[in-house]
């Protein structure tokens, strides 16, 4: 995901700015996951910390994410075909917000 980023940096693009078509386009299958996984990571953190001690929401995000990865992965690409010019944290946030709420 390092390496990722930093390509995208060396060409003058914002890592932190990653639209869906970036990831999709110029990332290939492991580097996507790498950064996907890296972003639900992020996400669940961010739960945890707003949560603690209750942990319940963070486990949902890794359920969901981890758990049914055929499945779910599915869902991310199909999703971020459709949003191409939006970036990808945002995107994940919807998606995990609809499955996890807040």
């Amino acid at each position: 995901m390092i390496l990722a980023a930093a390509a995208f940096l060396s060409s003058g693009k914002d890592a932190a700015a990653l639209t869906a078509d970036d990831v999709l386009n110029r990332m290939n299958e492991n580097e996507r996951f790498a950064y996907i996984s890296g972003v639900v990571d992020g996400l669940a953190f961010a739960r945890w910390n707003a949560d603690k001690p209750d942990s319940t929401g963070t486990q949902c995000i890794y359920d969901w994410y981890y758990g049914a990865r055929t499945e779910v992965r599915e869902i991310i690409l199909t999703w971020l075909e459709r949003h191409k010019d939006k970036p990808v944290d945002a995107l994940m946030y919807v998606l995990i917000k609809q499955e996890c709420g807040e």
